[in-house]
């Protein structure tokens, strides 16, 4: 990433380019870090839903909720 004027950024990957306002800029890094912190609390929990579904499909019988 480089500062491509004084209130915007350029991002390149490889041989594409995306220039983003200082507005949208904050918007993406406020959103990166709420799918971060996502991410790190499936990451906490991953052992949990692995039993979990190793208990459900062992499973012999359904009951339906009521």
């Amino acid at each position: 990433m480089e500062t491509f004027a004084e209130n915007s950024a350029k991002i390149a990957l490889y041989w594409t380019f995306v220039t983003l306002r200082l507005p949208e800029l904050e918007y993406l890094l406020f959103n990166l870090t709420a799918l971060a912190n996502q991410l790190g609390r499936y990451k906490l929990a991953e052992a949990n839903i692995s039993a979990y579904l190793q208990s459900a499909a062992k499973a012999l019988a359904f009951v339906p909720p009521t």
